[in-house]
């Protein structure tokens, strides 16, 4: 998806933790004019010797894409964006300020759930709320779990058959999604879990992304094996 870029699309790819952009000009070959520049977000420092194809160079995000922006006369400059389904995240995927509000008091609520993990993600299922309860589930502290996409909780088998891509459209078309299946933890060990996943709207009814609420079921999992 690309989206326009703006100082304040800038300012969520930081707190997302992307730390750079890739770029890539697009010149009209007759008169050798720029067209438009795309700008793709990466969080690792890129090799300039290693860019992928298309790509001339890179920027930290700080001011230089601004400076570029303002640098440059009657170009388009574009944030290009990976997304799982543009029916579902469409362009005001970066839009978080549904999540800021009121964020100490939920803060609190949330952490209280020490048993329970409960994220929020944005429509592309990118993480941007995180509660000690899910640390305690999954593994990651919040400064590293912010930004990253849920479907790193899945298992290789269920990512290879698309079933994170299906729960969000499931959660979206039916209100909610549940599951009881293996979760995957940060240091790759498994659990069984249960899971209510399930679309988040303001007031105005507008999408705004998703929230996880899961729980370990380890322990009820080994009892029916066991035949407890």
């Amino acid at each position: 998806m690309r989206t326009p870029l703006t100082s304040q699309l800038l300012g969520d790819l930081i707190e997302k933790g992307y730390e750079y952009v890739l770029v890539k000009v697009t010149v009209n070959q007759q008169t050798e004019e720029v067209v438009d520049i795309t700008l793709v977000p990466v969080k690792g420092k890129p090799e300039l010797n290693n860019l992928p194809a298309g790509f001339e160079t890179f920027y930290r995000i700080t001011r230089e894409p601004m400076q570029l922006v303002c640098g440059v006369d009657k170009t388009s400059i574009f944030i290009e964006y990976q997304t799982v389904d543009d029916a579902i995240t469409d362009k005001d995927i970066f839009d978080d300020t549904y999540f800021r509000m009121s964020e100490e008091f939920f803060r609190q609520v949330l952490d209280s759930l020490e048993d329970y993990a409960v994220i929020t993600t944005d429509k592309n299922g990118n993480i941007n709320s995180w509660n000690t309860g899910a640390q305690k589930v999954l593994g990651y502290t919040e400064q590293e779990a912010l930004g990253l996409n849920a479907r790193i909780f899945f298992t290789i088998e269920d990512i290879a058959s698309g079933k994170p891509e299906m729960e969000l459209k499931k959660a979206l078309s039916m209100g909610r999604a549940i599951d009881e299946r293996y979760h995957v933890r940060k240091d790759g060990s498994r659990f069984w879990g249960s899971g209510l996943f399930f679309p988040l709207f303001d007031e105005e009814h507008n999408h705004r992304g998703f929230t996880k609420i899961m729980r370990n079921q380890r322990e009820e999992q080994q009892a029916k094996e066991l035949g407890i």
